[in-house]
């Protein structure tokens, strides 16, 4: 195994990212360039410079086709998300290239492989103060999940005697306290709770629910799709992406300051030599 350089990385997720739209192209599933991705493909026609991830958009229903067929098709890649894979992390999908590993924030941290990230949306309510509440819910269940893992997993401050101590106490605290009876899956599951909420209402926008943006959009943004340029390839936007990226991001169009032109993440990818 080799530590991945940002271009190699870039270029599995490339390899991935075709694989997936093509599946998505034959058997009817819409899908978009989301988030990042879709600034880069406006903005730069290709990644955003100190961007080093993929993102893609679905609706409910286009999701859930997704996660029924992909991995009955697909040899290579695999999609994961909490549905189909009961102790996974994120209340949206990944599909991952099992022929790497990828570690969040770093070895000792979450192990899996690189990836490209698949964000479900649903219906949001026409009520503003609901859409509030939503989001509220959604936050308030994943600070829990982020407390709930970093109880074992997080780490401690102080002394050696201190960072001795901490573990075993943890533990207990995990096997005595009244929180244990929720796994951090739990609070996964919430999130996803929330977001379908009204997914059986009809309603006039979707909504961003299982990611970290707090945006809704009029559901005619995504009524079609067009051709967008990424990395020297088409792909996929919604034909209202200008509406989605300013419901998103405001003024998307406005590079950054110069101190705010970094990657969001931290890992480290390895592929096979």
């Amino acid at each position: 195994m080799h530590e991945l350089s940002l271009d190699e990385l870039r270029k599995i997720q490339i390899e991935i990212l075709d694989v997936v739209t093509k599946f998505c192209d034959d058997h009817e599933i819409n899908y978009w360039l989301d988030g990042g991705t879709l600034i880069g493909a406006v903005r730069h026609k290709g990644y955003i410079p100190w961007d080093d991830d993929i993102d893609l958009g679905m609706l409910r229903p286009d999701y859930d086709k997704f996660m029924r067929l992909f991995n009955e098709h697909n040899t290579r890649y695999k999609f994961h998300c909490i549905e189909n894979d009961p102790k996974f992390f994120t209340p949206f999908g990944k599909v991952l290239d099992p022929e790497t590993i990828l570690y969040e924030p770093d070895e000792k941290g979450i192990k899996i492989a690189v990836n490209i990230d698949i964000f479900v949306y649903d219906n949001a309510p026409d009520d503003d103060v609901i859409v509030k509440e939503m989001f509220d819910a959604r936050d308030y269940y994943r600070s829990k999940f982020y407390k709930r893992i970093s109880r074992v997993f997080g780490p401690v401050k102080g002394n050696l005697l201190r960072r001795l101590c901490a573990y075993p106490y943890r533990m207990l605290k995990k096997v005595f306290s009244s929180s244990s009876y929720f796994p951090p899956e739990y609070f996964v599951r919430k999130i996803i709770d929330v977001s379908r909420r009204y997914i059986s209402a009809d309603t006039k926008c979707i909504g961003n629910f299982t990611g970290w943006a707090k945006a809704i959009c009029d559901k005619h943004a995504f009524s079609s799709f067009i051709d967008g340029e990424f990395e020297g390839k088409n792909y996929k936007i919604p034909v209202g992406y200008d509406e989605w990226l300013r419901a998103f991001y405001g003024d998307y169009m406005q590079l950054p300051p110069v101190e705010e032109r970094v990657t969001h993440h931290t890992f480290k990818a390895y592929a096979k030599d």
